[in-house]
């Protein structure tokens, strides 16, 4: 017989284990599947100063400073106007936001949510999930099989067991990210996030702790494939065009390999399904990381995405009413960061390329 759950979380970002911490610190009994063993790199490296009560609220503030996160002063950025514009993050009532190894961070989470009582299976992937009407049968990697009341899909942007159950996914653009680091960099100095806006989308860089350096051109799928810049020497030639990024960075090459990540904003709907399941964090909605809100969003909707699983674990009779006022909640998310995304957006006016008109067409419409 396969082991029964009340709740069984695939993938361990952290909207599934915050999803997960928070139902075992409950008593009720979870399962988070990840696939990996937090050992290959993760995006999502600066967190707003928003995210400490969320941290607080969970119990695991005194983890997190265990980790050591570069504090982050501020944002400088150079959008429409070339000349840099700065935004202290000291009015915000937390002092800083913070730069983070995302692997750590991630397996912080998955462990604090193991000592809460989750069990969390680690190198396990989602095979199958089906719903009889009375529970969810969980196939795995490894035909490791098991039951739970309830299934939450926190598989990030691919949306994995959504997208296998039926849900549709609405895609508002085709953002992509291609990233690398540089070692041996002197941070000192340069805790703060800088964003630029260039031709064909806009450049990220911060640094790491451990005396890394990021960096990340934000450009479109179709873009990206027409000037081969996920290969080094495109990549780096739009680099060295930039002003204020080229300058951060210096003549140095970047020392790791280009990786290219989706970033597309996209939101997953399941029109008149009310099986007991739920979407959390980029699984539900996904956003661009010109909003610098990923890993809050992925906290907050953990918080509503257990209440909702609570009731219905609950109250299983008033199971459509709590789902619809879920997904309502995310509707709703949704269209306040679409207006958010296009006054970002909408700001920058002096470059008329297609990476810049696809937003200003998309805002208008």
């Amino acid at each position: 017989m396969p082991a029964m759950y009340d709740v069984v979380v695939v993938g361990g970002g952290p909207a599934g284990t915050a999803t997960a911490l928070r139902l075992a610190s409950t008593g009720r009994s979870v399962a988070l599947l990840e696939r990996s063993h937090f050992d290959h790199p993760r995006v999502g490296e600066t967190l707003a100063p928003a995210v400490q009560p969320l941290l607080r609220e969970l119990g695991v503030w005194d983890r997190y400073c265990a980790l050591r996160p570069l504090p982050s002063w501020g944002t400088r950025s150079i959008w429409d106007d070339p000349e840099p514009a700065e935004h202290s993050h000291l009015a915000s009532g937390y002092a800083s936001g913070w730069h983070v190894d995302r692997r750590a961070f991630d397996r912080m989470l998955a462990d604090a949510a193991a000592d809460a009582g989750t069990d969390v299976l680690m190198r396990t992937s989602l095979v199958n999930c089906r719903y009889d009407g009375a529970a969810w049968n969980v196939v795995c990697s490894g035909e490791r099989r098991l039951a739970a009341r309830l299934v939450v899909d926190a598989t990030g942007r691919s949306a994995v067991l959504g997208r296998s159950l039926g849900a549709r996914r609405l895609a508002f653009d085709r953002l992509v990210g291609i990233t690398a680091q540089w070692h041996g960099v002197n941070v000192t100095d340069e805790q703060y996030l800088l964003v630029e806006a260039a031709a064909d989308g806009w450049w990220y860089t911060a640094p790491l702790p451990g005396g890394a350096m990021v960096g990340m051109l934000m450009t479109d799928a179709d873009l990206c494939r027409r000037d081969r810049l996920a290969s080094a020497g495109p990549w780096h030639n739009r680099l060295f065009a930039t002003t204020a990024t080229a300058e951060r960075i210096g003549p140095r090459s970047a020392s790791s390999a280009l990786l290219v990540y989706p970033a597309a904003s996209r939101r997953t709907t399941r029109l008149h399904d009310v099986r007991p399941w739920l979407a959390v964090g980029d699984a539900a909605l996904s956003v661009d990381p010109i909003s610098g809100s990923g890993v809050q969003r992925a906290l907050q909707t953990a918080a509503g995405a257990a209440d909702t699983l609570i009731g219905l674990l609950d109250r299983p009779g008033d199971a459509a009413t709590l789902i619809t006022q879920y997904e309502s909640a995310r509707d709703t998310e949704c269209t306040t960061y679409l207006i958010e995304r296009a006054h970002y957006y909408n700001a920058v006016r002096r470059y008329p390329t297609p990476f810049w008109n696809r937003r200003k067409l998309h805002a208008a419409a």
